[in-house]
This record gives structure tokens, C-alpha cells and sequence, in this order.
């Protein structure tokens, strides 16, 4: 009986570790929006060929915003999506809505001038009052509140930067001001700090999918699962090549985080990732502000609810570093810094999520929205957000619009897509292609083997075989998983994410899936899959691209 007794329990623990093991696995790869959206609207996929005025690449925040703006103004608008609506970027956010930004303002004034900072600041807190408004208008349950942000440091060397950006935004007209204490924190050792109100958060997965659902209802046609694989811009109208049909329309919005395909702009809008981690506190005291820590790694500190208005959600937010240029210890190490971080001022009671983000930071800190080139006529993008996406992924789409109607727009200036390097900006210009370069000269990012056999399971490295580098992953069933490791955008060698088990390049950012599917641009064609012999673990000779590779014959350019 007691040997029984004892079995029983055994089992019972070990399925308790397995299930706990599964969660923290698991909680790597998903964020708190889209776990909290059990039922989100599915919308088909293209079918044939159309003709529309306006096609939007693109269903995040600044797509569907686009998108609203341009059908209310009477246009009839395609919006292209390449998986689902708010399923990129947007979808794995922090949620926060605010005027400062994380390049600071007063580094804007620097790099460009007080007017492009002040012009900066007062378009973002007109993108605050937007949101508010279509979330009244239109009944969205997305928890939208304003609350105060605050901007603090415990340095001596950070205290001029709290006192810079105060300057600045004062200097464009808006409220803020230096304060003695951070209430809702009580830090000790308080150097200086700054508060401004009535920012806000919000869920922003709930919020633009509830944009969408309202501006398919207009008449926009919302098409998902299909994928733009060449763009053409013609003399009175542009060409899109889906993977499900041919689009024809007067003017193309590019609303991909960064531009799909070769362009320019991707030689100014360098790609970095940061981190979050979500968790539960034993006292249920949820502070109701946001919070810029100026230390060393610049934490940020946020809270949210799941399902009602009221806050149940600690979120660390941090630890910026180029894409696809960390080592397998650094990925951890991101994340395992956040939880340390929040353990050391809160009670944290459990981790309930991780995930991590894609931006992208221009050499002024300014985003690039508008006419893709000088000689363009029809095609438009919005790129370098950085880590404050939500709300000038908002100013992206109202602007967007206005340009496409032909209505005036005080923001057009400050955030001129065709704008060159400045004098300010060029040492960031240099460094960031530099880095670049050194992606290219490297043999092969950080986690080389030599054979296949080289390779644990759960573990992912580049390997060369027969003159081929190739990108291989062996599973927890001791299965290969093998492709090409080169990058399909421009030729770089992808590295290895070992926290969200994708390859990730590190020159322009693009991300792939495990079996070559990509993830994110601006790479459009897959990773080239490899077929492995199970049982001699040799490479078996396809005699080209293997099944579901998409071909094209001109890129986007």
C-alpha cells in the first residue's frame, strides 16, 4: 500500500514538473495580448485578383489605422496581411500610450532641431486622444485609461537627461515637471524624476482587432494569410503579386514594421529586439502609472489587466541589442535580468509570460512616414518606430492618409521618409552599416559545429556541409530540422535564438521559424528547407528548392 501510495504521489509530482516545465517553455514564445484574446475575428484570405484605389501591406496598428482613415474618407481599401491582424509587433507590445519617446526628445532637438521635437511630441499626444476617441466611438473593450508616466534615475551621471526632457517637452507646449518622489514606487536614493499626466495604456491586440472589425464593416476588405511577393510601381497605378492573387490600385502603403524587399531606407532603420516579462505580485498592489527607470539598462515598468479594468499584471520591460547578434547565453540572460530586476522591487509572486519585440530605430529618432523615395508617386511606408510603436504606429496611419487624400498635415515635415543623414546623424549612419559589413565578413555567428552529430537536442546551430551553410535544429525527439542559413533577403548568415527557437539575421533583421518560414521582414522568401536522412543523418540531394518554397522573379525593390 505504501509503495503504491508513494508511486501515486511520484506521478502526480512528476506531472506537476512536466506542466511547469511546458509553461515556462511555452511562455517564451507568447505574449500576454494574444493569451488574453481568447476570440479574435478571422478574415479569409485572398481569393483571385482585385482592383481596389488602396493597398495596405500590412495589419498591425499602422495598417488598420490607415486603413480607417482612407475608407472614411471614401476610398476603397485592401488590406494585405501576411499572417494575422495584430499578429506582429503590435500584438507583442507592452501596451503603453505616452508623448515621450525612447530616443528622448531632447536628442531629437539635437539631431534634427526644437520644432521636428516639439512637432514630434504634440503629433504623439494628438495619436493619444485618436485612440481614446475610436475606443469611445466604436465601444472597443481594450481596458483604455490614462495615467501618469513617470521618469526617474538613482544616478548622478542620468539626472541632466530627466532635466533635458522635461525642458523639451515644455518647450513644446505640453505639461511636464520635476517632481520629488515617484509615489507609486517610493524609490530610495531618488536622484531626480519627472511626471507627466494623462498618458495612457491600453490591450492593443483588442484595440486593432477591433479596428478591423469595424472598418470590414465599412466595406474594407481585410484579407489574411496572404503574402505580398513583388511590388510594382507603374505610371498611373501600382501592381501587388500575392501569394493568392494579383492586386492593381492607385496607391500602396507599405505598413510592415520595415519595408519587405531591398530598399534604402533599410541602410538608416537598424533592427533591435527588447524583452518583457509579465507576472503576477503576492499583494495584489499593482501600481497605476508608467515608469522610465534611467539606469543602466532602462528598465521600464508597466501594469495591465486580463480581462477587466482592474490591474492584475507586473510588467518589466528592457534590454535592447541589435537583432540577431547575441550569444545562445545572452538570449537567457535578457529575460533572466528582467525577472531579477522585478524580484528585487516587487513581490513578484510568479513569472506568467515572456516574450520579446522587433523595432526598429532610425539615426535621428525619428520614424521615416511617407513617399518611399523622392521619384515615388504611389508608394508609401512607415519604418523606425523603436520601442514606441503604438502610438506612432497611430500618427503613421493618420498621416498616411491625409497624404493619400490630398488633405494638409502639419507632421509631414518632421517625419519626411525622404529625408538624407545629417551631419548629426551620420556617426550613426556609419556605425550601423559598419555593423553591418561585420555580419558579412564574419564565417559564422556565435554557435558553430562542425556535424550534424555536434548538435544537442533543443539546441540550434549553423553548420557547413559540402561548401552549404546551412541552419540545423534537432528537437526534443531527437529530430533534425535543416536549412538553408542563408538569409533570403541579402544573403547574410542567420543566427540562432535559443529563447524563442527561430533563426534571426543579424544585418537586416529578418526572422525565420524553425522550418524556414518567415517570420518577419524584410526577407519575403522562406529559408530554403533541407531534406536529412533519419537514420544516416546525411544530407539527401533535392536538386533544388523543396516543397512549399516561394519563387519569385523580381524582389521588391
Amino acid at each position: 500500500m505504501c509503495i503504491l501510495t508513494c508511486v501515486f504521489f511520484s506521478e502526480i509530482i512528476v506531472s506537476a514538473l512536466t506542466v511547469l516545465i511546458l509553461k515556462i517553455l511555452t511562455m517564451e514564445t507568447q505574449s500576454f495580448w494574444e493569451a488574453t484574446t481568447p476570440h479574435r475575428p478571422e478574415f479569409p484570405a485572398l481569393d483571385g485578383n482585385i482592383d481596389v484605389d488602396v493597398a495596405i501591406i500590412g495589419g498591425g496598428i499602422t495598417g488598420i489605422t490607415t486603413a480607417l482613415q482612407l475608407t472614411n474618407a471614401g476610398k476603397k481599401v485592401a488590406v494585405l496581411e501576411a499572417r494575422r491582424v495584430g499578429g506582429g509587433t503590435t500584438g507583442w507590445s507592452t501596451g503603453n500610450l505616452y508623448v515621450p519617446v525612447g530616443f528622448y526628445l531632447h536628442n531629437i532637438a539635437r539631431s534634427r532641431n526644437q520644432e521636428v521635437a516639439s512637432t514630434v511630441a504634440r503629433a504623439r499626444y494628438a495619436a493619444l486622444d485618436y485612440i481614446e476617441q475610436q475606443t469611445r466611438e466604436k465601444n472597443i473593450d481594450c481596458h483604455f485609461s490614462r495615467r501618469p508616466w513617470y521618469f526617474f534615475t538613482q544616478e548622478d551621471n542620468m539626472v541632466s537627461t530627466v532635466e533635458k526632457e522635461v525642458e523639451t517637452l515644455q518647450k513644446a507646449g505640453l505639461r511636464a515637471d520635476l517632481v520629488n518622489d515617484v509615489p507609486p514606487l517610493h524609490l530610495p536614493e531618488l536622484k531626480r524624476a519627472a511626471k507627466m499626466d494623462g498618458q495612457a495604456r491600453f490591450h492593443p491586440l483588442r484595440y486593432v482587432l477591433g479596428l478591423a472589425t469595424a472598418v470590414a464593416q465599412q466595406g474594407c476588405q481585410i484579407y489574411e494569410h496572404t503574402t505580398v511577393l513583388d511590388l510594382k510601381e507603374k505610371e498611373d497605378h501600382c501592381l501587388l503579386v500575392t501569394s493568392h492573387g494579383v492586386v492593381t490600385c492607385r496607391q500602396v502603403v507599405i505598413a510592415t514594421h520595415i519595408p519587405i524587399g531591398i530598399h534604402s531606407v533599410q541602410t538608416v532603420a537598424a533592427p533591435y529586439r527588447s524583452y518583457v516579462v509579465a507576472m503576477r505580485l503576492k499583494s495584489g498592489a499593482y501600481p497605476d502609472a508608467y515608469f522610465w527607470h534611467n539606469d543602466k539598462t532602462h528598465h521600464a515598468i508597466t501594469t495591465h489587466s486580463s480581462t477587466s479594468m482592474e490591474l492584475d499584471m507586473l510588467m518589466i520591460a528592457g534590454n535592447h541589442h541589435k537583432t540577431g547578434q547575441a550569444s545562445h547565453q545572452e538570449y537567457q540572460h535578457y529575460f533572466n535580468e528582467l525577472e531579477a530586476y522585478a524580484r528585487k522591487h516587487f513581490d513578484v509572486a510568479s513569472v506568467e509570460f515572456r516574450w520579446s519585440a522587433q523595432h526598429y530605430r532610425s539615426g535621428d529618432g525619428v520614424p521615416y512616414i511617407g513617399l518611399t523615395h523622392k521619384s515615388a508617386k504611389r508608394t508609401y511606408i512607415a519604418t523606425g518606430f523603436y520601442a514606441d510603436g503604438l502610438t506612432y504606429g497611430t500618427i503613421a496611419g493618420i498621416q498616411l492618409a491625409d497624404m493619400i487624400t490630398g488633405r494638409g498635415n502639419s507632421w509631414i515635415g518632421a517625419f519626411d521618409a525622404t529625408r538624407g543623414t545629417n551631419l548629426a546623424t551620420a556617426g550613426s549612419f556609419i556605425k550601423e552599416n559598419l555593423n553591418v559589413a561585420a555580419q558579412y565578413l564574419k564565417d559564422f555567428p556565435v554557435g558553430k559545429a562542425s556535424h550534424f552529430s555536434d548538435i544537442k537536442a533543443g539546441e540550434g546551430k549553423t553548420i557547413e556541409v559540402d561548401a552549404e551553410k546551412l541552419a540545423v535544429y534537432r528537437d526534443e525527439q531527437n529530430q533534425l530540422h535543416v536549412c538553408s542559413a542563408v538569409c533570403t533577403h541579402m544573403k547574410c548568415i542567420v543566427n540562432f535564438n535559443n529563447a524563442e527557437k527561430t533563426w534571426d539575421c543579424p544585418c537586416h533583421g529578418s526572422r525565420f521559424m524553425l522550418d524556414g518560414s518567415v517570420i518577419e521582414g524584410p526577407a519575403i522568401l522562406n529559408l530554403e528547407r533541407k531534406q536529412v536522412d533519419p537514420q544516416t543523418e546525411h544530407l539527401i540531394n533535392t536538386g533544388g528548392h523543396t516543397s512549399g518554397e516561394r519563387e519569385i522573379n523580381n524582389p521588391i525593390t
